[in-house]
């Protein structure tokens, strides 16, 4: 039972340094995953779900107010 336990421990900490070697030995920095921060994803015309939407209610809210005299419309 505690052979199983020291190989399995061993087995995960081997894995934690095998996904962190970019970031442990190489001394790059974390990749951001935030899409607001992310430059990569802002180029490609990505951004945070929640600013787009404020972004849409605050155009929505502009002309929301705004009435239109049907009887003075040319067409």
């Amino acid at each position: 039972m505690l052979q199983i336990f020291i190989i399995s421990i061993v087995l995960v900490g081997i894995a934690i340094i095998g996904l962190g070697v970019n970031i442990f030995f190489r001394k790059q920095k974390f990749p951001e995953t935030e899409v607001g921060k992310n430059k990569n994803m802002r180029a490609l015309g990505l951004s945070c779900v929640k600013c787009e939407e404020m972004r849409k209610f605050r155009e929505a809210q502009k002309f929301k107010n705004i009435k239109i005299d049907v009887a003075k419309l040319q067409l």
